[in-house]
């Protein structure tokens, strides 16, 4: 399986960059925040998943294993395709995504391109008691310094053999300790406070 692909964009259109992969172009069907981090001639790396159908493989991209995770999570909700998946993320931002799942709104779903209301309330129904959702997100606001030093702990963590769940419980835990004070710990000091409470 491809986990990953390193490359200079060489086109960008709709939802599609092909990434020139020494010599060899890659068609990728790109998630939004991808999509609105490359511009044509930059060198990127593009976290990938293979898909196959009857049509043939379909390469999806991710800016993050993160997000990488939840398309898998979405698409393994009967009715939703790989596709589907990433018109979700193109659409809807990871944190929308949860909200409308944890507050059961159908009609977030619905904006989606080809999403009809059974397949929302599917989304919604079936994803519904995954509490690693919560974890997927580390903040109300992915914009924020912290938060940005959130998901970079949760992957390095990944890295060093953690579970998800580990990681986020870990992150939750010390974001109640510190309460307003953990917006100000410096990604190093967040790691090196994961690993202590991890190693107890």
């Amino acid at each position: 399986m491809i986990r990953s692909l390193n490359g200079k964009v060489s086109d960008i259109f709709d939802n599609i960059i092909i990434l020139d992969v020494n010599g060899i172009g890659f068609e990728i069907l790109c998630s939004r925040s991808v999509l609105s981090s490359c511009k044509i001639n930059d060198i990127v790396k593009i976290v990938t998943c293979i898909q196959f159908s009857e049509a043939g493989a379909i390469i999806y991209g991710f800016n993050s294993e993160r997000e990488r995770e939840f398309f898998l999570r979405l698409t393994s909700v009967k009715g939703v395709g790989g596709k589907t998946g990433i018109a979700i993320l193109s659409e809807l931002s990871i944190d929308n995504v949860i909200n409308a799942i944890s507050s059961a709104d159908v009609n977030a779903f619905m904006r989606v391109s080809g999403i009809g209301k059974k397949t929302a309330e599917r989304l919604c129904f079936e994803l519904k008691n995954i509490t690693e959702l919560k974890i997927l997100t580390p903040s109300s606001n992915p914009e924020t310094k912290s938060s940005g030093h959130v998901e970079n702990v949760i992957e390095a963590l990944l890295g060093l053999g953690f579970t998800r769940s580990d990681a986020g419980g870990v992150i939750n835990l010390l974001r109640a300790a510190h309460g307003e004070d953990f917006n100000k710990l410096s990604e190093e000091d967040l790691l090196r406070m994961s690993l202590r409470e991890l190693h107890k």
